[in-house]
């Protein structure tokens, strides 16, 4: 099959190549946010998401990670001898890097961050399969701090072999903009007025922003940031991007500020109304509202308005939410969430099932009668009846081992949670390896365990427990009450001492 980038169909030995390459593909969704999610449609205002969270890597970074490294081949920085990527970076810039170095040949990527970094994006850059190295010291460190892993990487990235992208200072970081993200905008929206992107090392601001206003000069660029204190992955406070080094100042025409909490709160709003972006489209989002608000409070949206009466504005949507999963709990709280039933079962019961465990009573007993003739594998069976005293006293299977517990009249604990929990709690204690009558070195080890209750839940219980213990453990469905109505309860019990 030939390659149809209009079908998104990439074919041969190239097609990784073509897949992540802008110009061999059909241009990122751009989305129009329906009345619901812009308040502003009234005005005839209309707001679009452009989803760089769409990218074959799934975040804005690609375009950047991919500049940098066809720039860098071209100059001949990367060579066949190239066989490291270095970069300062904890999250979807390095992760680009990492994906597009193993579709071109190189064999390894470094990612050097701050031991702030959470454990679970540690984990998140692991799985990409990165090789990391955490420093001391400022989360974002200046470029020249000699004790800073930006400058680190700049000085690893000079060895033979490695390279180092930078993409703090490296102008094809923002020229990638140039390049791809801004003439899709224009080819898809070449009536837009309004241009909102967030800013952190401000590439995306400064390439996109630098070429909407080279090809539309009435195009208002809105840079946002971050109120200070509390932190949005990505974007910086603006009292951070003195030290940036891209000209972002001459890519924008304001800026904007966005508490972080609301941030999160719109960009849940979005992924609940179909838009799976991160929190920093939801700070961009706020922050074209911001831009509105004021232009609409001086009476100035008309500046704005092109000649059919519209006001076509764009956000970018730098990645998705997936890997912040827990901090837009943390920073919203449990009313935006609704509370999970059930909630006590959490922690308890979390052991395998399988029904290949789970027998019937006729199978049961075809096991018991054959561990009674000469061919019964060595191990035998053992017989653990969870019934009450008086009912097991009263008729039992030969040789069975009691332990007390199921009282006949309680609730099914997969129907009731307390009983679940209450259950769980003590069968697992009970059936332990630490258990001085049923744990390890007692009467079933080694052999091939059948539990047996009334109705068969408690057994199917017990079975869990015993198998994630490594026993070997069947629970007969149904419990004694199948095992009556299909008639071979008196038998089985007649059946003698197993071996």
């Amino acid at each position: 099959m030939s390659s149809d980038p209009l079908l998104n169909v990439f074919s041969g030995e190239e097609a990784l190549n073509d897949f992540y390459h802008p110009e061999k593909s059909i241009p990122i969704p751009l989305v129009e946010l329906p009345q619901r999610l812009n308040p502003y449609k009234k005005d005839g205002v209309h707001i679009y998401a452009k989803l760089l969270s769409h990218t074959p890597a799934t975040n804005v970074k690609l375009y950047p990670a991919l500049n940098m490294i066809l720039r860098g081949q071209e100059k001949g920085k990367i060579t066949e001898d190239t066989h490291t990527l270095v970069e300062y970076s904890s999250g979807s810039t390095v992760i680009s890097m990492s994906i597009l170095a193993n579709i071109y040949g190189i064999q390894h990527t470094k990612a050097y961050l701050s031991n702030k970094t959470s454990p679970t994006k540690l984990d998140l850059l692991r799985f990409f399969g990165l090789d990391l190295t955490l420093f001391a010291g400022h989360g974002q460190p200046e470029p020249l701090d000699p004790n800073g892993g930006i400058f680190t990487a700049t000085q690893d990235g000079e060895q033979d072999g490695y390279y180092n992208p930078d993409q703090y200072s490296n102008p094809e970081n923002y020229e990638s903009h140039i390049r791809w993200t801004g003439p899709q905008i224009m080819k898809q929206l070449p009536s837009i007025s309004v241009f909102a992107a967030s800013i952190g090392t401000s590439g995306t601001m400064t390439g996109t922003g630098l070429y909407l206003k080279s090809v539309k000069p009435s195009v208002a660029r809105v840079g946002v940031c971050t109120t200070p204190g509390d932190r949005v992955p990505g974007p910086r406070m603006f009292s951070l991007l003195a030290p940036v080094e891209f000209p972002w100042r001459d890519a924008v025409d304001c800026i904007e500020e966005v508490a972080p909490s609301e941030s999160y709160e719109k960009s849940l709003e979005l992924c609940r109304n179909g838009l799976l972006v991160g929190p920093s489209s939801g700070l961009a989002l706020l922050g074209l509202f911001k831009f509105l608000d004021k232009k609409k409070a001086a009476g100035e949206l008309d500046s704005l308005r092109n000649p059919d009466g519209k006001i076509p504005c764009a956000f970018i949507c730098c990645d998705q939410p997936f890997q912040y999963i827990s901090e837009y709990f943390e920073k919203l709280g449990p009313s935006y969430f609704l509370p999970i039933r059930n909630s006590e079962l959490i922690g308890v019961d979390p052991y395998n099932y399988n029904v290949d465990w789970e027998i019937t009573p006729t199978k049961a007993h075809e096991m018991l009668a054959a561990a009674r003739t000469p061919s019964a594998p060595a191990a035998g069976l053992a017989v653990l009846d969870l019934r009450d005293a008086d009912d097991f006293a009263a008729a039992h299977i030969p040789g069975a081992l009691n332990l007390p517990f199921s009282v006949r009249a309680a609730p099914n604990p997969y129907r009731h949670p307390p009983t679940m929990v209450e259950q769980f709690k003590l069968l697992d204690a009970r059936l332990g390896a630490a258990d001085a009558e049923f744990g390890t070195g007692s009467a079933l080890d080694g052999k091939v365990v059948l539990t047996l209750s009334y109705k068969g839940h408690v057994g199917r219980l017990a079975m869990s427990i015993l198998r994630n213990r490594g026993l070997v453990a069947h629970c007969v469905m149904g419990g004694v009450e199948a095992w009556e109505e299909g008639g071979l309860w008196t038998r089985s019990c007649a059946l003698g001492k197993m071996p």
